[in-house]
This record gives C-alpha cells, structure tokens and sequence, in this order.
C-alpha cells in the first residue's frame, strides 16, 4: 500500500511539474529533420546545402549547429633563424578540435543570454587541449587555430539562415538551412536545435548524419588505406609523368 501511495505521489509531482514549465515538456518531444539525410561526396561535390526542419515552444529563440568528430591536429610554427631564414622553431599540438563547427541562431547568439555563451564559436577556444614544444608562448594558440579553421570555412557563426514557421498549440515550426563546405571529411555529423527562452536552454534535440566518398574519391582513398604500395607507386608515377608533361610545355614556349 506505502508503495503505491509513493507511486501516486510521484506521478502526480510529474504531472504538476509538465503543467508548470509546458515549455520544458515539449522541448523533449520536439521533432528534428535534416535532408538529405546522409551526405553522398563523390568527384564533383563542392559542398551541400542542408535543410534542418523541426518544432520547438512557440515564442523562443533557435540555435541550430553542425558539429564534426573531434581531431587531433599537429602544427608547426615557424620564425626566423637569424633574422634570414625561415624554419620550424616550434610544435604545437591541439586535441578536442572539432572538423566542422557551423552554428546559426534565430538571432545573433550574444543577443541571447547566457544559456547561447557554450554555443557560440569563441567558446570553442576554452575546448582545446593545447601542447606546445618550443614554440612562443605569447601567441594566442587557441584565438589562431578559431582563425584559421574560420578562413578555411570550417568554423562560422551567423544569425541567418533560421526561419520560424507557423504555431500549432504550444508548439512552433523551424527551419534551417546549412551550407556545409566542400573540405568535408567521411564521417559521422551531428546536428542539433537548441530551444531558448529568458537567457536559458528550456530543450535540445540532435540527430546524426553520416558522410561517405563515392565513385573516384572513394577508390582512391581505399587504395591509400587498404593497398598503400601500390598507392605510392601510382602517385610516383603521376609526379614523373606530370614533371614531364610540364617541362615540355615550357620547353615548347621556349622554342619560340
């Protein structure tokens, strides 16, 4: 009987909990789409556009990210030996580095308190591990490796992108559109919606896409993996022929 009693009272504090926060309950069922639902990359891809479609609470603001596998990255900084000649001075090593760190929001993500601060790209430099071998220890490592993935189109910020829709309920639609970039790798991608309101994450819901090679990319890279030999004699031969080919043009233009 005390059993039952105890089970009666808990499911009436869910119950009474669900009714105060309505938000809070229906970020957790909310719905998360990407199409395509897996990105194909053969000879010709140069990027995807990704439509991320769901539904959050009626009356928040709307993060959406794409988030790669987390790397290990090796750089080497260079300076002057000598004040002539530019060589290696450095190693540095970064880990916990995503692939791919591509956020929108509904509007711009320091606008929206504190719960946005995580997801925002300057946050990622309080991630890496960073090791450093000989290099300066005055440069800002972490701000650098934001820069450079950000040049290379790896790493972006906006307030575009995101449109919400209609409201049904206590519920309101969302869309998204993301343009991942070209220097995608294989692997797996995660996409998330985060739901805020007041400065606080109210709910958050993700999903998982996968990234393969098809056609040439795909036959070459299992050739590099799986018959390395055979690889490296093929690219020495390319190199040769090529070196070839180059040097007669020249020398062609340099008959006339």
């Amino acid at each position: 009987m005390y059993a039952n009693v105890t089970s009666f009272c808990a499911q009436l504090a869910l119950a009474a909990l669900m009714l105060v926060v309505p938000g809070l309950a229906a970020a957790a069922g909310g719905t998360l789409t990407v199409s395509p639902s897996a990105i194909v990359m053969g000879a010709q891809f140069n990027g995807i556009d990704l439509t991320v479609t769901g539904s959050v609470p009626a009356g928040v603001d709307v993060i959406v990210r794409l988030t790669g596998t987390p790397d290990e990255l090796h750089l080497r900084e260079k300076g002057k030996i000598f004040g002539l000649l530019w060589m290696n001075v450095g190693q540095v090593t970064a880990t916990n580095v995503p692939s791919v760190y591509l956020v929108s929001g509904s509007r711009p993500l320091q606008q929206m308190g504190a719960g946005a601060a995580p997801f925002r790209l300057e946050a990622l430099t309080g991630t890496f591990g960073i090791k450093e071998e000989g290099a300066d220890s005055s440069i800002d490592i972490p701000h650098e490796l934001l820069l450079l993935k950000s040049k290379e189109g790896l790493y972006r910020e906006t307030a575009e992108g995101i449109t919400l829709g209609e409201t049904t309920g206590d519920m309101q639609q969302f869309s998204a559109h993301i343009k991942a970039p070209s220097s995608l790798k294989p692997g797996e991608y995660r996409v998330e919606a985060i739901a805020l309101k007041n400065g606080s994450v109210i709910g958050q819901s993700q999903t998982v896409i996968d990234a393969t090679l098809t056609g040439f990319p795909k036959w070459l890279s299992d050739l590099a993996y799986q018959k390395s030999v055979l690889y490296g004699v093929m690219a020495t031969v390319i190199a040769i022929f090529s070196g070839l080919v180059i040097g007669l043009v020249f020398q062609g233009k340099g008959a006339h």
